[in-house]
C-alpha cells in the first residue's frame, strides 16, 4: 500500500499522508533556521530580505519534493526502518546540496558550513521524528486507525482463514480483512493460464484496496495467475513468503535470470558477535545507569515517602538454561499486592499463562507513571552488569509461567531475558499470548547484534512515546482499544 494512493487515507481522521506531511515540513524548516543561524548575522547581512524568504519558500517545496521521491510517503519504505533511514539521508543531503548551491550563488562566505549543518539537522530530526511517527502509529493502528482494507486469498478456506487470523491478531500491521476469497482450479497450465478468477471484482466488493496473499498455499502457476490479474487491476498486492520464523534481515532477494529468488542466511550469533552482544550491553547499561540515577533517587524517595515500604520490587524470575536470578524493579504496587493477586484473578487481560489487568488497583498513583514511563524497570539494568539479564531478549518470565511453556516456547530459555525485545515493542499492550510467543521464538532464532541494536532504537522511541502520553492528562488521552497500562 502507497501512502498516497491507498483509499484509507481518505477515511482515516486525520489523514495519515497529512500528519506526515506536515511533520516532515516541520523538520525542514527547523533545517533552515540552522542553516540561518551559522549565517548570522554577516551572511544575512549580505542578503536581501526578501531574498532568504523566497529561499525559504523553495527550501520548503523542494524538500518536500525530494521527500516525496525518495519514497518517504510509501508504505513498501517506511516498513523497513533501515530502508527509511536511508531514504532520509538521501532526501537531506539533497537538501543540503541545493542549499549550497544557492548560498555559493550569492558569495556567502559560510556556505559550506551552513550547508553541511542543515543536512545534519535535517537527517538527524528526520530520523528522530519518523521513529517517534513510526511508533504513534503502531498505537493507532492497535487502536483501528490508519489500517488498509485487502481482501485475502489463499488455496483453501484453510490457508485463507490462517492468514486472516494472522493480520487479525497483529493490528500493528495495519491491515483491515475485508473478506476472504480462495483460488480454486482444476489444475493450472498452459492451455487455461489465461482464465480469470475475478478476483480483482472480489476486491472492489469487499471495499479493499488491495489483496493479501498466502504463497504457501498455491502452486507457481496458481500465484502467477493471481498475482498478474490484481497486478493488471491496478491492485496493490502482499504477498506471502510461505517461510515462517525467519527473520527479515536474513533474507535477501536475488536475481537468478528471470526470477527473483530468496537467499536465507543462517542464524546463530559467532563467539565474536557474543562478545560484543556482552560489551554492548556493559556500555549501555552504564551510561544509561549514570545518567538516570538522579531520577532513580528522586523515585526512590517518593516511594519510601508514600507508604514507608520498600523501594525495590524483587522477584524470582527463570534465566538463561532455565536458572533462577532476582529481578530488581521500582516498586509501583501496594506492599502487600502479591497476595492480593488471586483475588483479581477473574480481571485478567491477558491469554495463556501472562497476567496484567487494566488499571490495577494495587499500582500507587505514582506507579502508574513510573509504568507508563517504563522508569521503573531501570533497575533492571543491575541485572545486565551482573549478567543475569541483556539490554535485549525475551521477557524474563516467571516460573509458574514456565512450568506451562510447550517445548518449542522453551527455546527462548537459549537466551539471556532481556529488559527491552520484539514482543515489548510490536506487541506489549496486545492480550494474545500467542503474540508473545511468536515474538520470543522470532528473536531467539533469528538473533544478531544487528536486530538487537534496531530493538534498542525502537525502544527508546517507545519510551519516549509513552512518556509523553504519561504527562498528558487521563482525561485528554486517546487510548487505544486493547491497551493495558
Amino acid at each position: 500500500m502507497d501512502l498516497d494512493r491507498s483509499p484509507e487515507l481518505a477515511q482515516a481522521s486525520p489523514p495519515l499522508r497529512r500528519i506526515l506531511v506536515i511533520a516532515d515540513l516541520t523538520v525542514i524548516v527547523l533545517g533552515w533556521l540552522a542553516v540561518v543561524a551559522v549565517l548570522a548575522p554577516e551572511g544575512i547581512t549580505a542578503l536581501q530580505p526578501a531574498v532568504l524568504t523566497a529561499q525559504a519558500g523553495m527550501t520548503i517545496a523542494m524538500g518536500g519534493l525530494l521527500l516525496s521521491a525518495s519514497g518517504l510517503y510509501r508504505r513498501r519504505i517506511c516498513a523497513v526502518r533501515r530502508q527509511e533511514v536511508a531514504r532520509a539521508g538521501q532526501a537531506a543531503l539533497g537538501m543540503a546540496a541545493l542549499t549550497l548551491l544557492w548560498l555559493v550563488s550569492f558569495g556567502v562566505d559560510k556556505a559550506a558550513v551552513a550547508a553541511g549543518l542543515g543536512g545534519v539537522v535535517w537527517f538527524v530530526l528526520l530520523v528522530l521524528e519518523r521513529g517517534l511517527l513510526r511508533e504513534w502509529i503502531t498505537v493507532r493502528r492497535a487502536g483501528g486507525d490508519f489500517r488498509a482494507p485487502v481482501l485475502v486469498i489463499g488455496g483453501s478456506d484453510t490457508a485463507a482463514g490462517r492468514s486472516a487470523a494472522f493480520l487479525s491478531e497483529h493490528p500493528v500491521l495495519g491491515f483491515d480483512v475485508r473478506g476472504l476469497a480462495v483460488a480454486q482450479a482444476d489444475g493450472i497450465d498452459a492451455e487455461v493460464a489465461h482464465q480469470s478468477w475475478d478476483l480483482a471484482r472480489r476486491v472492489e466488493e469487499v471495499g479493499a484496496s488491495g489483496a493479501f496473499i498466502d504463497a504457501g498455499s498455491l502452486t507457481g502457476d496458481e500465484l502467477h495467475q493471481v498475482v498478474r490479474e490484481l497486478t493488471d487491476a491496478n491492485l496493490h498486492v502482499h504477498v506471502s513468503s510461505g517461510v515462517r520464523g525467519v527473520d527479515r534481515r536474513r533474507m535477501t532477494l536475488t536475481p537468478f535470470a528471470d526470477e527473483t529468488l530468496l537467499h536465507i542466511a543462517p542464524a546463530g550469533l559467532s563467539r565474536g558477535q557474543a562478545v560484543l552482544k556482552r560489551a554492548i550491553d556493559v556500555i549501555i547499561a552504564s551510561v544509561i545507569l549514570l545518567v538516570t540515577s538522579p531520577l532513580l533517587l528522586v523515585s526512590a524517595v517518593v516511594i519510601w515517602v508514600s507508604d514507608r515500604g520498600p523501594v525495590l520490587f524483587r522477584q524470582e524470575r527463570v534465566g538463561h538454561h532455565g536458572e533462577r536470578f532476582t529481578l530488581y524493579k521500582l516498586r509501583t504496587m501496594v506492599v502487600d499486592a502479591e497476595a492480593r493477586r488471586a483475588e483479581l484473578e477473574l480481571q485478567n487481560g491477558r491469554s495463556g499463562p501472562l497476567f496484567k489487568i487494566a488499571r490495577d488497583p494495587r499500582v500507587t498513583p505514582f506507579g502508574r507513571f513510573l509504568r507508563a514511563s517504563s522508569m521503573d524497570e531501570l533497575p533492571q539494568l543491575l541485572n545486565v552488569l551482573e549478567g543475569t539479564m541483556s539490554l535485549v531478549g525475551p521477557r524474563p518470565a516467571l516460573p509458574s509461567e514456565v512450568e506451562q511453556f510447550d517445548q518449542a516456547l522453551n527455546a527462548r530459555l537459549n537466551v539471556k531475558p532481556g529488559m527491552t525485545g520484539l514482543w515489548q515493542v510490536e506487541a506489549r499492550d496486545l492480550p494474545s499470548f500467542e503474540l508473545y510467543r511468536r515474538y520470543d521464538l522470532l528473536y531467539v532464532r533469528n538473533w544478531s547484534v544487528a536486530s538487537d541494536l534496531s530493538i534498542i532504537a525502537r525502544t527508546v522511541a517507545v519510551v519516549g512515546l509513552r512518556t509523553c502520553r504519561a504527562l498528558v492528562p487521563q482525561r485528554l488521552r486517546r487510548k487505544p482499544a486493547v491497551a493495558l497500562e
